[in-house]
């Protein structure tokens, strides 16, 4: 009796297919990205109703309003993250492309698309291409990568600081990084220190980096860190050719 019932728990455990191949993997962790994705936004379209209610009662009545700033822009920060975390789960869904990017071509198309987000924050961009320079992958992909370090990095900048490229080959490595200073070396990215925890979220670092970070290896890359003796940081997206 025992023997059966273990040879039916055997047949158990066996329909419930733990043991995947990767590329399965993948497939299940995109289909629960994208699930929770649209949970998310369902949250947050509830919650932001609610919040507008709330508001339109506390202003009827002439009392302070500050914190509904503060709520707002945690609404804000919690819908692009869930946007982040969509395009990451259909890029890795995506078939993967052997196609040669120009890196300057990509950089020009970025600059210019980032222009007025730079003169909004009175921020100068620099960049400095080697000839030659070239990436492997799909072009909207690799486009979405580096306008989310870029502009993660313009969100850390003051007022007239200047955003320098730098993109280069060397040993059969592509390194691309983004500084406002001297670049001095490079450490190993750890994205669950980059933000600090607070009472509403108001530091901006979201997952942005985290999704740069988990594009970069979906392209045989990664993103390294860096901090200087300034507390400035020098990032870097490292790839193999």
């Amino acid at each position: 009796m025992t023997e059966s019932k273990d040879t039916e728990a055997g047949r158990g455990w066996k329909c419930f297919g733990w043991l995947e191949p990767e590329e399965k993997a993948i497939d299940t962790l995109t289909a629960f990205i994208n699930d929770s994705e649209h949970e998310l936004i369902a949250v947050i379209t509830a919650l932001q109703a609610n919040v507008d209610l709330i508001y339109e009662e506390q202003r009827r009545n002439h009392l302070e309003l500050d914190k509904f700033t503060k709520v707002n822009r945690t609404i804000a920060r919690l819908t692009k993250d869930t946007k982040v975390l969509a395009s990451v789960a259909e890029l890795a869904k995506a078939a993967r492309s052997n196609s040669k990017q120009t890196l300057a071509q990509l950089m020009k198309e970025i600059a210019r698309d980032t222009k007025a987000a730079f003169a909004s924050s009175q921020v100068t961009l620099n960049c400095n291409i080697a000839e030659g320079t070239n990436l492997i992958g799909q072009f909207g992909a690799l486009k979405l990568m580096i306008t989310g370090m870029l502009l993660a990095v313009l969100h850390k900048c003051k007022r007239l600081d200047t955003v320098t490229i730098v993109g280069l080959t060397s040993k059969r490595k592509v390194s691309l990084s983004f500084d406002t200073g001297i670049d001095t070396g490079e450490g190993v990215f750890t994205p669950w220190k980059l933000g600090q925890l607070r009472l509403t979220p108001m530091n901006g670092d979201g997952i942005g980096l985290s999704a740069v970070d988990a594009m970069a290896r979906l392209h045989r890359g990664q993103l390294t860190v860096k901090t200087m003796a300034d507390d400035r940081k020098v990032y870097r997206l490292l790839f193999k050719v």
